[in-house]
């Protein structure tokens, strides 16, 4: 009798462990789902609705494991918001004819690539912009140009014509060599503060710029563009106009032009506001100079 007087304490004692074991372990939702007694019901410590019964042991979640994969659906899920967050940096603008919207910092495609090309060289600005050119050529021809080049609108038309096979063949040459050499085409502002720095900076910028892998390489694309645009003339210029040493100074006008054109953009926050101000829209279009930043 003393025997089993011993034994009954000692399992009494063991229940009572156990119990008490299981409720200061509760916090862990792993521990708490495989705890059972050995006669009995035990109120879950967590939610006393729930009781875990003898002889059933609740089967650990999938979250409490440290090993355990993904739901596919969640993997699914996660998957599309990572390409809709990666679309948010490279997306091009759904209308053809607008600017497309590039941030710098993301590798561009060919598809990036030929988006900008379609804008820059048929968009309405690019088609639009040449006749204001155009019109100042004609206000103020050249004395040397035949009449035919002068006076009435058969000369409107053949400057207006070279404005445009000029901007086409150079848009062209660019286009392709960046496509062809990992040339990334979008311009990038300096980080400085000095009005100095910045302005070298745009100048440089037309000399060297960057690959699609972001490091730096000659700007193959700008000197083959601007060969391009002017070497064209050639074909349909007046005589005299229409030599190797005229295309030569065209292509040197190209170049310059590029390097105003950087200028302009590096300053675009400075002027922008002001043009803003005075109902001006902006010229530059926003793929142009996308948001700062480094690339990972």
């Amino acid at each position: 009798m003393r025997n089993l007087a011993v034994i009954i304490k000692a399992s009494q004692a063991l229940i009572v462990g156990v119990v008490v074991l299981g409720l200061q372990n509760g916090v862990s939702k792993a521990q708490a789902a495989s705890l059972s007694t050995p006669s009995r019901d035990v109120p879950s410590p967590v939610s006393p609705a729930i009781t875990v019964k003898s002889d059933e042991a609740l089967p650990p979640r999938v979250a409490d494991l440290p090993d355990a994969p993904r739901p596919q659906a969640n993997q699914t899920q996660l998957g599309s918001q990572a390409s809709a967050k990666q679309n948010d940096h490279t997306q091009i603008n759904s209308v053809d004819l607008l600017s497309p919207r590039l941030i710098s910092g993301v590798p561009m495609s060919m598809q990036d690539k030929f988006e900008i090309y379609i804008h820059k060289t048929y968009s309405p600005a690019a088609l639009i912009f040449p006749l204001f050119s155009t019109g100042i050529k004609m206000a103020n021809p050249n004395d040397k140009y035949p009449s035919a080049w002068q006076d009435g609108m058969g000369a409107f038309g053949r400057n207006y014509g070279d404005a445009i096979a000029r901007r086409t063949a150079k848009d062209t040459a660019e286009f392709t060599t960046q496509v062809f050499l990992h040339e990334d085409p979008r311009y990038e502002r300096s980080s400085s503060k000095n009005p100095a720095t910045r302005a070298g900076h745009a100048i440089a910028w037309t000399f060297f710029d960057k690959s699609d892998s972001g490091s730096r390489m000659f700007a193959f694309s700008n000197f083959t563009g601007a060969a391009a645009g002017s070497f064209v003339g050639m074909a349909y210029l007046p005589d005299g106009y229409s030599d190797a040493t005229h295309a030569e100074q065209r292509m040197l006008v190209q170049l310059s032009g590029d390097a105003v054109a950087n200028i302009l953009t590096e300053f675009e926050p400075t002027w922008g506001p002001i043009a803003r101000k005075l109902h001006v829209p902006q010229i530059l279009p926003a793929w142009w100079t996308p948001d700062h930043r480094q690339r990972p």
